[in-house]
């Protein structure tokens, strides 16, 4: 009798634990109201649509806010968690992918391109000397996409495999190492090549690799994964001139170069993790020597020399300035940027649903924010 009213007393205990934590709201975003107020003075003044906006300083998200509206005239507010088209973002987190593989002992960074892909449509001779260095540093000569197709789009599984190999423009532009030439199509190929040696879909395996062990919610290369109820809407145009775009900027042959979708505080995550060495809690998705390595600056990009290609990355070294690893996007109805500045353990995340929106009117203040924190 006593066995079953401990017993009981347990249950009953349980279910009111179950039951608060159940009730219990979900925890805020944090918040710093001086900048929230200047940020959302900048969006009435450019008209943007909207965005989303999130920080890290030492490591730790510190700000995550969303401006504006989901869908013009539809009157839904964005918030922290609603998922955007991140555009060219995308490739940082390809590099990772490709880092990853490296580590692993499974792939050699200057291997050469057509011993891996043995069936990669060759139309330039000069293309079996590409290795995958130069298609992460986008000195392999490949050109850049002419048409997105946007608004025609391809889901199948064989879409990433038929375009890279075979249907995507491959003449190449000058010979593999010798100049830089932003290429999303040598990205696309880095996809293939993802997929050839782990056995997987590109996006299974950035969800297993990457989002998973991050625990990054509602990240994913696939677009109709995505949570409905999150979802943006891209828009265009001059203040008080807004128009929808009418398409959703997604193909899958196009997923590496261009299609992560996910929320600032989810893709924060994956810059804690850089930031720290490449771990989170306990995922680990990079050995901090193979970090450092993607983020060498290999290829100076400008007169100044302050401006260099990195592997997935661009590095910015400017005198009295704190290091910045960067990398920005831009697309159909959609713009972003991944600012990382590993000196001081700080990153901001900014997204928008409107490409004509003035990034400058919002990362400014933001970073301003970071340097006063650090101060």
């Amino acid at each position: 009798m006593i066995r079953f009213a401990g017993t009981f007393l347990l249950s009953v205990i349980a279910a009111l634990l179950a039951q608060a934590c159940a009730s219990t709201p979900p925890k805020p975003a944090p918040d710093i109201p001086e900048l929230t107020s200047v940020l959302e003075t900048a969006r009435l003044e450019d008209g943007a649509v909207g965005f989303a906006m999130a920080l890290i300083d030492d490591g730790e998200l510190v700000y995550a806010h969303g401006f504006g509206n989901v869908e013009l005239g539809a009157g839904d507010q964005i918030t922290p968690n609603h998922i955007f088209h991140w555009a060219s973002v995308s490739k940082p987190l390809v590099a990772t992918a490709i880092m990853q593989l490296s580590e692993r002992g499974k792939l050699n960074l200057d291997g050469k391109l057509a011993d891996i892909l043995s069936d990669y449509h060759i139309t330039d001779p000069r293309q079996r000397d590409i290795t995958i260095r130069q298609i992460l540093l986008h000195t392999s000569g490949l050109p850049d996409v002419e048409n997105y197709n946007w608004d025609k789009p391809e889901y199948d599984s064989e879409a990433l495999t038929r375009w890279a190999l075979t249907d995507s423009p491959r003449e190449l532009l000058f010979d593999p190492g010798t100049e830089r030439k932003y290429s999303n199509v040598g990205y696309e190929v880095l996809g293939a090549v993802i997929e050839r040696i782990s056995g997987m879909s590109f996006e299974d395996y950035m969800s297993a690799n990457i989002f998973e062990p991050l625990g990054m919610d509602g990240a994913t290369f696939l677009y109709p994964d995505t949570d409905i109820d999150l979802r943006t809407v891209g828009h265009a145009g001059d203040k008080g001139e807004k128009h929808k775009i009418e398409h959703y900027p997604y193909n899958r042959r196009h997923a590496p170069s261009s299609t992560l979708n996910t929320s600032v505080t989810s893709l924060a995550k994956y810059a804690q993790a850089l930031l720290s060495g490449g771990s989170l809690n306990d995922a680990h998705i990079l050995d901090t020597k193979t970090l450092n390595d993607m983020w060498a600056p290999r290829w100076v990009m400008d007169e100044e020399k302050a401006e260099s290609g990195a592997m997935g990355w661009v590095v910015e070294n400017r005198p009295g300035r704190t290091r910045m690893i960067r990398h920005f996007g831009w697309d159909d109805g959609f713009r972003s940027a991944l600012l990382l500045f590993p000196d001081t353990n700080q990153a901001l995340l900014f997204v928008t649903n409107d490409e004509d929106a003035d990034l400058r009117a919002y990362i400014f203040p933001a970073l301003d924010a970071l340097k006063a924190r650090a101060d």
